[in-house]
């Protein structure tokens, strides 16, 4: 009888347990449906449409919408940009955030403010970030030019001129985005046992050997995890762009739009300057499945590097 009483006691809490895990994680799924899981077949659905006025009216034309995505010049250019944005700003700002928490784990005076000036970045707006560097890289006044002019070097258009404004973005990025890598790769830097490091002194091993051996692999985890969030992120870059390159570079055109087109813009002028919505969508989806692709072959590659023993 006791055995029986305690049996119902285990079930009863158990189904109240069941039903409270529910009820706290029903809100983010219901979230997640709504936000997410629906706009997502919604997309996909109505790339094999025409839209008509105010979402109404809509005529199936099948894949032609992808046909003109493919066919289209500079969708095919916004690819390569976007490519070539995510390949360069990515990978420089992981190297410069490692080199940055190695320096930062050790012990020095003002170690927290270093800390906190490095992080500072993260917590300001895109818009303030993007306002700030327009006057820092301005040809004629900009701060950053005055400094190369007085050192006697060039001091190119770094906004203007269609041959720097990729760079000038990339830096932007990586020193916006800086903090929150430094932050991460700091975290599992502190995580590695001191002992390991111990151990290789009483080896004689230098400091290089030590990082080589020792903390690159072991924070090589939450390197792939930077990596892979870091290209998912820079694949779908805009809103700093569209605001750093400034309003009449997007309505006029011309060599530097043609410079730092995104994928992502085309999806926004599609959708929202000539509302047509479906070859919005259509682009919408072949990013979303080159974004899929990228992360399969980084899935794929990283027991070349990454060490989870």
């Amino acid at each position: 009888m006791a055995k029986t009483t305690k049996s119902q006691a285990r079930t009863k809490r158990e189904r109240s347990e069941f039903l409270w895990g529910w009820l706290f994680i029903l809100p983010t799924t219901i979230g997640l449906i709504v936000l997410n899981i629906i706009p997502i077949f919604q997309t996909i659905y109505q790339s094999f449409f025409k839209t008509g006025d105010f979402g109404k009216g809509n005529i199936f034309i099948g894949l032609q919408n992808y046909q003109k995505v493919f066919a289209d010049k500079e969708i095919w250019q916004a690819l390569i940009n976007t490519f070539k944005y995510a390949i360069v700003e990515v990978p420089f700002s992981i190297v410069i955030a490692l080199v940055l928490a190695v320096l930062l784990n050790r012990k020095m005076k003002g170690r927290s403010i270093y800390r906190t000036i490095i992080f500072l970045p993260m917590v300001a707006a895109p818009a303030a970030v993007a306002m700030v560097w327009r006057w820092l890289l301005n040809t004629r006044y900009g701060l950053v030019n005055i400094v190369l002019g007085d050192l006697g070097l060039p001091t190119p258009s770094w906004i203007s001129d269609p041959k720097f404004i990729m760079i000038s973005l990339i830096i932007v990025e990586v020193w916006s985005g800086i903090g929150y890598n430094t932050i991460i790769l700091l975290a599992a830097i502190q995580g590695i046992s001191a002992e390991m490091y111990e151990s290789a002194d009483l080896d004689g091993a230098s400091g290089f050997q030590k990082f080589w051996k020792i903390t690159l692999p072991l924070v090589s985890p939450s390197m792939f995890f930077l990596l892979t969030m870091g290209l998912m992120k820079a694949m779908r870059a805009f809103d700093m762009i569209y605001m750093f390159i400034g309003k009449d570079a997007w309505s006029t055109g011309g060599p530097l739009l043609e410079a730092v087109r995104t994928m992502v813009y085309g999806i926004y002028f599609n959708g929202f300057t000539r509302m047509d919505m479906g070859m919005a969508s259509a682009e919408s989806v072949v990013l979303f499945i080159m974004i899929m692709i990228v992360t399969g072959i980084q899935f794929k590659l990283q027991d070349k590097w990454v060490n989870y023993d």
